[in-house]
């Protein structure tokens, strides 16, 4: 067997194969990720996972014609003929002027989103956060009997990407998180009740308060009383509307707005929600779950202001959609691995913080609506803005909890909702994924009832 080229040196050669091949530019792009998990159901261990993967992308730019290939066959024959498979792709592609690979170099820039050693825990560490999750959620409430699953994990990865244009840099991250899906019983009823959070340091994990959230997902569901069709102000928790925020960040991508299949197409400068929103990207941040020094293209990632105080700022960019906004690229061509070409996507995403007591935005209220789940995100038209969406909630009198509902339609209009989001609470969250969020009072919304 062959000796272990090293990930540097394997970028080398994959940059002295574009060379010998006479295109006119090329891109390595290299990861090297490895990961564990821990899976445990009611208290037992039921499953240990490792895995691992290491392989090349490479794109090739020769007469504005861009080809792609990967491989995990990172000898030196298994190099030279992923570049070469490349080259035959670009032979077959339709010339596009916008094309281009990055070739500003990098700045050296610390995020702190590794941590050394995290790899090295043993697994019984990440076994004890599992159980400590279940039985944090068990002490939460003793209707808390079962668990679907639990699960403890980590991840840790290294990226290095290299142009022919001059382009070269690297970083390392790490990940770990934990999960459960509780299962609360009353009488013959059964609900369950799913929360995660993830840190990029094993120490940061709260496994009692993982716990404490799934159980309390769970037991709210049970006793659900009958709802009638009606108008009502709602109430979003950080996490709910973490939800929102996600559904609505295909709407910021430059190439969604080019294509047409964006509500915000032709409107930066122009009000898109209500001043109190406030929405960013900021990939620069400090241990951010989504933080990176460069973004799948080799382009400095940035901080982005998208809303200002409910005026379009901007979009999220590629170097192509950059290019033909005739805009600076704001680094945000992700890449999921080695094997998937970039497509543009948000990084640390998040509402920022408002100035209103979260608590008070729901005392003040006599009647409202707080969403504990809404289903079928995607089917909201991107376009219109049109929504209609199965929903699940706890209605509230005078700001307290009166009872659960199920099976209810919340519809309305995103250019409604956005601007109907009059209280922004000052508990900013950040959850799995890098989507954060304070609390939200949207002042009303149609509500179909179950």
């Amino acid at each position: 067997m062959s000796e272990r080229m090293s990930n540097e040196a394997v970028v080398e050669r994959g940059l002295d194969a574009l060379g010998a091949s006479g295109v006119g530019a090329g891109e390595v792009f290299l990861k090297e990720a490895r990961s564990g998990s821990v899976e445990i159901k009611d208290g037992a261990v039921e499953n240990v996972i490792a895995r691992g993967e290491r392989g090349i992308g490479v794109r090739i730019l020769d007469a504005q014609r861009l080809g792609f290939a990967h491989s995990s066959d990172l000898s030196e024959e298994g190099i030279v003929a992923c570049v070469e498979q490349a080259k035959r792709m670009s032979g077959v592609t339709e010339p596009d002027a916008d094309l281009g690979l990055a070739t500003r170099p990098l700045d050296d820039v610390d995020l702190d989103i590794f941590q050394r050693g995290l790899e090295d825990r043993a697994v019984g560490e990440f076994a004890d956060v599992a159980l400590a999750v279940e039985a944090a959620a068990r002490q939460a409430d003793p209707r808390v009997t079962h668990f679907r699953k639990t699960t403890a994990s980590h991840a840790v990865a290294s990226t290095i990407i290299a142009t022919t244009t001059g382009v070269r840099a690297t970083y390392r991250e790490s990940y770990t998180g934990a999960m459960t899906s509780a299962i609360a019983t009353e009488g013959g009823e059964r609900q369950i009740g799913y929360h995660g959070e993830a840190a990029r340091r094993f120490g940061e994990l709260d496994p009692a308060r993982i716990g404490r959230r799934a159980a309390e997902r769970a037991t709210d569901k049970l006793g659900p009383k009958p709802f009638k069709t009606q108008k009502l102000p709602i109430v979003l928790d950080p996490w709910m509307a973490m939800d929102l925020l996600r559904a609505i960040a295909p709407l910021f991508s430059a190439d969604n707005v080019l294509k047409g299949r964006s509500l915000f197409a032709g409107k930066v400068g122009q009000r898109v929600a209500n001043e109190k929103v406030t929405i960013v990207d900021d990939a620069r941040r400090p241990q951010g779950l989504r933080s990176a020094p460069f973004d799948g293209e080799g382009v400095a990632t940035t901080t982005r202001t998208l809303v200002e105080a409910g005026v379009l700022r901007g979009y999220l960019t590629s170097l192509k959609t950059a290019r033909k906004m005739k805009v600076e690229p704001t680094g945000n061509a992700r890449r999921g691995g080695y094997g998937s070409p970039s497509r543009i996507g948000p990084s640390n995403y998040f509402m920022a913080a408002g100035t209103d007591d979260a608590a008070a935005l729901t005392n003040a209220l006599d009647r409202a609506l707080a969403i504990t789940s809404l289903l079928n995100l995607h089917t909201i038209d991107p376009v219109s803005g049109e929504f209609s969406l199965g929903a699940t909630g706890n209605y509230l009198e005078r700001g307290a909890r009166a009872f659960p509902v199920q099976g209810i339609t919340v519809a309305g209009n995103l250019t409604h909702l956005l601007n109907a989001i009059v209280g922004v609470g000052t508990d900013l969250v950040f959850g799995p994924g890098g989507l954060g969020s304070p609390t939200l009072l949207i002042s009303e919304l149609s509500i179909g009832g179950a």
